[in-house]
């Protein structure tokens, strides 16, 4: 018999109601720091997952590295245990002028141009976010007090690839941005899509790590550390939002 939950390496019970991913293994105990009596639970391949208490309720993060194919078999597994709710904290490259280093910045639907979710389902079904889940991670954002935005991203599979052709890349890119397409990553398509299949509630929030300028980009730094932090309150203050909510 195959393993429902081979890679993730997790027991069902290990894993709470509530799930936030991360795609750095090292952005694990980042967050766990803010749950109470945390403990590891799983650890294979890029799959590290923490299990702790946020207002009484089991939370769990977990990594899932990069890219849609390993976000994909991390929420397909997630789906054969507790979990119903799940929310990416995650990095961005702004697209458009105005996000800055270390904004947060909360998904509504994400462009997809994976690879992955091709596999399960027709382009035109759409990568959208639970709408109670977006709900809790802006009225969480307003409590935080970090400047944030909301709207679209792209879900690309590819982080170098622009750079072999510019000219293709460059026309797409204009064209998303004339769409008002805020930034760019590469998870959500697939949080968003197989989320919605499995009947999982998703969102995310990321961080701008890449800013853009009048004289190109700018990256990462103490503005974007700083952010990220707020980031990551930003989803756990949803996550009990949601939990008084009785969501």
């Amino acid at each position: 018999m195959v393993d429902p939950r081979y890679h993730i390496r997790v027991k069902p019970d290990d894993v709470g109601k509530y799930v936030i991913v991360v795609g750095d293994r090292g952005r694990v105990e980042r967050v766990a720091k803010y749950l109470q009596k945390a403990t590891k639970v799983g650890d294979n391949r890029e799959y590290l997952t923490y299990t702790g208490y946020l207002k009484g309720e089991k939370v769990s993060v977990m990594s899932t590295g990069m890219g849609s194919p390993a976000m994909a078999i991390g929420i397909e597994e997630l789906a054969t245990t507790n979990a119903k709710v799940v929310i990416r904290v995650g990095t961005t490259g702004a697209l458009q002028k105005g996000l800055n280093l270390g904004d947060s910045l909360i998904v509504t639907a994400s462009v997809r141009m994976d690879g992955t979710t091709n596999q399960y389902i027709i382009p035109e079904y759409p990568a959208v976010a639970d709408f109670s889940v977006v709900n809790a991670l802006i009225g969480a954002a307003k409590r935080v007090e970090n400047p944030y935005h909301v709207g679209i991203v792209l879900s690309t599979d590819s982080y170098y690839g622009k750079a072999f052709d510019e000219e293709k890349h460059g026309h797409l890119e204009k064209q998303l941005i004339k769409a008002g397409v805020l930034a760019v990553e590469m998870e959500i398509g697939a949080l968003y899509v197989i989320g919605s299949l499995k009947k999982l509630k998703t969102g995310a929030v990321l961080t701008v790590r890449e800013e853009l300028t009048d004289e190109g980009y700018i990256q990462a730094g103490e503005k974007f550390e700083q952010g990220l932090e707020k980031s990551i309150m930003i989803a756990l203050k949803a996550i009990e939002i949601l939990i008084e909510g009785g969501a």
